[in-house]
């Protein structure tokens, strides 16, 4: 993270952050959208297209992972930084394979002893440099956008960005950006991933996706910013339960003693986390908890309609992705969880929409320990 460390101190470092995702991103996703989606579908039927094709004339895809992560980089660049540095290659090529660093050295250094780790951790971040180049790249927008938002003060015309923000520190804040670029990459395209993975092991639930999509249109899914398509919502949501992106959720580190309400002690530098997984397989909270079900969450009524009256519109009750009452996904909340959202429907919506998908290999096993 380029020498910036989070403070442990509750409120200290994310109150700018949260407010950035959860209020300003979230209320302009209706503005934003229909960029990202023309430029995320652009994306995919490129990298399609361009792949080989087989002697039966179907088409012989790229890794699914490489799309994904491609078009959810670049349209995270898009909402974060604008266009220009969307279009900046060298940074979306950090972007891309800093996610995968991330994950490489964190894995390395899980499995070393500690007094290994800090030697061993700074050589690895040195030969893998795209923290670096993202770094680079990212600190002289910020020193302009402090200086525009100075310059407007003083009554000066400057350039005008959205989601508006009022900059506190360009560094923090550009560092505040780098950090959430793991989580929303990591996060999304491996839960789209799984949920495309589920699609192809599951086809009976395509053709009712297909036709809540075209019934309800991308002009109505980007003015409600999202909310809409309550069946692919559903499905998403029994992908992400039968399979979770981690085992545990809620991570927290103690910084006073603390007790739990039936006594159990958690002192000061000890962790404290939900067993997301366990809890998603529970049968006294899910009924047949081993059987996925894509509607499981839907709302019957608009299941219903699947067979009488395919008409879908945005004040469908949706099955709530976003909750964070019933599962632990998200953890206690994460703010950025109404975009993420938006994101993974966008993708997936436009890969059923546009395309008929099968596995290589359908019976090759999804994990390996």
């Amino acid at each position: 993270m380029s020498s910036f460390n989070w403070m442990d101190k509750r409120g200290a470092e994310g109150i700018p952050l949260i407010r950035t995702l959860r209020v300003m991103l979230t209320n302009h996703l209706p503005e934003v959208f229909p960029q990202i989606r023309r430029s995320m579908s652009a994306l995919m039927d490129n990298e399609i297209d361009s792949a080989p094709k087989l002697e039966d004339g179907k088409t012989m895809t790229p890794k699914l992972y490489h799309i994904i992560i491609k078009a959810i980089a670049h349209s995270n660049a898009l909402a974060f930084f604008g266009e220009d540095l969307a279009k900046n290659e060298k940074f979306m090529k950090a972007a891309m394979t800093f996610i995968e660093q991330t994950l490489l050295i964190a894995e390395i250094l899980r499995l070393l002893p500690q007094f290994l780790s800090e030697p061993i951790g700074k050589f690895l971040s040195n030969k893998l440099n795209s923290s670096s180049v993202i770094f680079d790249t990212l600190l002289p927008v910020a020193a302009e956008r402090v200086d525009e938002y100075s310059r407007a003060k003083l009554g000066h015309k400057v350039p005008e960005h959205r989601p508006k923000k009022q900059p506190l520190d360009g560094r923090k804040d550009r560092l505040r950006a780098h950090c959430l670029m793991v989580g929303s990459v990591h996060i999304t395209s491996t839960t789209v991933c799984f949920a495309i993975h589920d699609l192809c092991l599951h086809p009976e639930y395509v053709e009712p996706l297909r036709k809540e999509i075209e019934a309800t249109g991308w002009e109505t899914f980007e003015k409600s910013g999202g909310k809409c398509f309550p069946l692919l919502d559903s499905f998403m949501k029994e992908s992400a339960r039968i399979t979770p992106v981690e085992s545990v959720s809620t991570r927290r580190m103690a910084l006073e003693p603390f007790k739990l309400s039936d006594g159990t002690a958690v002192n000061p530098g000890e962790w404290i986390v939900t067993a997301a997984r366990g809890m998603a397989m529970d049968s006294s909270v899910f009924s047949k908890p081993n059987d996925f079900q894509g509607f499981r969450f839907a709302d019957p009524a608009v299941v219903a309609k699947i067979d009488s009256r395919p008409s879908f519109s945005a004040g469908d009750k949706s099955s709530d992705f976003t909750s964070i009452s019933d599962w632990q996904l998200w953890g206690t909340g994460s703010p950025g969880r109404f975009y993420v959202t938006a994101v993974m429907k966008a993708m997936l919506g436009l890969l059923i929409a546009r395309y008929d998908m099968q596995l290589t290999d359908p019976g090759a096993a999804r994990y390996f320990a």
